[in-house]
């Protein structure tokens, strides 16, 4: 059997009782873009660090090609990183940053010359050359450090929350150059951040983090129609999570009486260990999910707030929980603040975590 380009294996990470990482093991195939993905202190950012080499895990194994890298020193893993702050060196300019890791290595210089052209033109800064990073806007800047980190041709990318510094519309921009990148390069990347939108937009994969663990791994589709636990399900994507008084299960359905007396059948059950400190059986539901209906969950409205193409809604049951719900302007014309109205929705669009 071949094995899996970069593989994970049991990584653990302590310091002093505290656990930061908490046997974590992944397989990754050549070429994958997988992000990790979760809330600060989950344990992301420090798995990461232990592929770079920046610190030494306390049990467990990193292998690369087959072979373990952690007796490797960093500087020697041939691993490109991309930190959230740029890392540029203020004193040279684009092209001797580029440039910068390629002498390091002690390449000759029309090979250096050739190799940072390319770089610069695979970034899209070729005009930007002679620039100082000062003078650079801070997209820009991360696109030199992007370039300067894929100069040398590492078999694996790291990047660490390399956006977050960055306004909405500008990491949206440099989100789509990243894909492109990926794209054309096929180099395998890490990427951590905490922002799921930027997960989603980017990743083959997801692999969630939560108290130092792995909750789920799969694509983005995956984690959002099918979560495993309360906590992946309440981090990728809206949720609404409803409290039940009664709950039957039969095989993988099940049913429920919530706390006004209101029942629902045949909604698809998950017996994972709960996330985020919950224990009593909740039902997930999408705010698009829902629906005004004729006989349903009975509710009154709290606010509704207009947001061009779609309108939210913000109910309150009759047990006094909140629950909220999307859709378009028509469908919830005439609803006002302290209007009665029904929710229901498709059980197959629901989950049951027990």
């Amino acid at each position: 059997m071949t094995p899996a380009f970069l593989s994970i294996r049991g990584l653990r990470q302590t310091y002093g009782s505290f656990v930061a990482v908490d046997d974590v093991s992944l397989e990754i195939p050549e070429g994958e873009f997988l992000t990790f993905l979760g809330p600060s202190g989950s344990g992301k950012s420090t798995t990461l660090y232990a592929l770079a080499g920046f610190n030494e895990p306390t049990s467990g194994d990193i292998l690369l090609k087959g072979a373990s890298i952690l007796a490797t020193p960093s500087h020697r893993r041939n691993i490109g990183m991309v930190f959230q702050r740029y890392t540029l060196f203020p004193h040279l300019n684009v092209r001797e940053n580029v440039a910068f890791p390629l002498r390091v290595r002690g390449q000759a210089e029309p090979e250096i010359a050739a190799r940072v052209s390319q770089m610069l033109a695979l970034v899209q800064l070729e005009a930007f050359a002679d620039r100082m990073p000062g003078n650079l806007s801070g997209g820009q800047q991360q696109r030199v450090a992007l370039a300067r980190a894929l100069a040398y041709d590492p078999p694996v990318l790291l990047m660490d929350e390399p956006l977050s510094a960055l306004d909405k519309k500008l990491r949206e921009e440099i989100q789509i150059e990243i894909r492109r990148i990926h794209r054309e390069t096929g180099v395998t990347i890490l990427y951590v951040t905490h922002d799921q939108e930027e997960a989603l937009r980017l990743s083959d994969r997801i692999a969630v983090f939560n108290r130092g663990r792995i909750e789920q791994v799969g694509s983005g589709r995956d984690l959002y129609h099918n979560p495993a636990t309360r906590f992946v399900a309440g981090f990728i994507g809206d949720s609404n999570f409803l409290d039940t008084a009664e709950v039957a299960v039969s095989g993988d359905r099940g049913r429920v009486v919530f706390p006004d007396g209101t029942a629902m059948a045949d909604l698809p059950v998950h017996r994972s260990a709960p996330g985020g400190g919950a224990t009593a059986a909740q039902v997930m539901v999408r705010p698009q999910s829902l629906r005004l209906a004729a006989t349903g969950l009975p509710v009154r409205v709290l606010d509704v707030t207009f947001l061009g193409d779609t309108s939210t809604v913000q109910f309150r049951t009759d047990w006094g929980q909140e629950i909220w719900m999307r859709a378009g302007a028509e469908e919830i014309a005439g609803l006002s603040p302290g209007a009665s109205a029904q929710l229901g929705w498709a059980p197959g669009e629901s989950h049951l975590f027990l």
